[in-house]
């Protein structure tokens, strides 16, 4: 009986061990996901062509 009650606490502390990890890690990849967003709206931003520089409308070429 004792070495099942002491199997039972070692698991015990093993599934705290572990899901105190996982919450640890959920934290990070939670983190690095908005940073990813983040990153991609900068470069969004950067690829998109200055205002002076678009290409004309159909109807700039219309009236023109």
């Amino acid at each position: 009986m004792y070495w099942l009650v002491l199997f039972l606490a070692v698991v015990a502390v093993w599934l705290l061990v572990l899901a105190l990890l996982a919450k640890k890690l959920w934290g990070k990849s939670k983190a690095l996901l908005r940073e990813l967003g983040a990153a991609q709206s900068k470069l969004d931003v950067a690829m998109s062509p200055p205002a002076a520089v678009q290409q004309p409308r159909a109807d700039d070429r219309v009236r023109a």
